[in-house]
């Protein structure tokens, strides 16, 4: 015998975060870049929250 259920969608499910990221390299560095994307009410922005940067040399450079 087969049971019938209602099943309700949550009214506010859960939002991943959307990220892209971004790697710019040249002979003597690269970057490395994180952004996120927020939204907040009518606005919505990518935000930079991780970058670093690595040179060729170390820190004699």
């Amino acid at each position: 015998m087969t049971k019938i259920a209602i099943v309700w969608r949550n009214p506010e499910p859960v939002k991943q975060a959307q990220r892209k990221q971004s790697l710019e390299e040249s002979s003597d560095h690269a970057l490395y870049v994180v952004q996120e994307f927020v939204e907040t009410g009518c606005l919505s922005y990518w935000t930079t929250i991780c970058d670093f940067e690595v040179l060729a040399g170390g820190r004699a450079a």
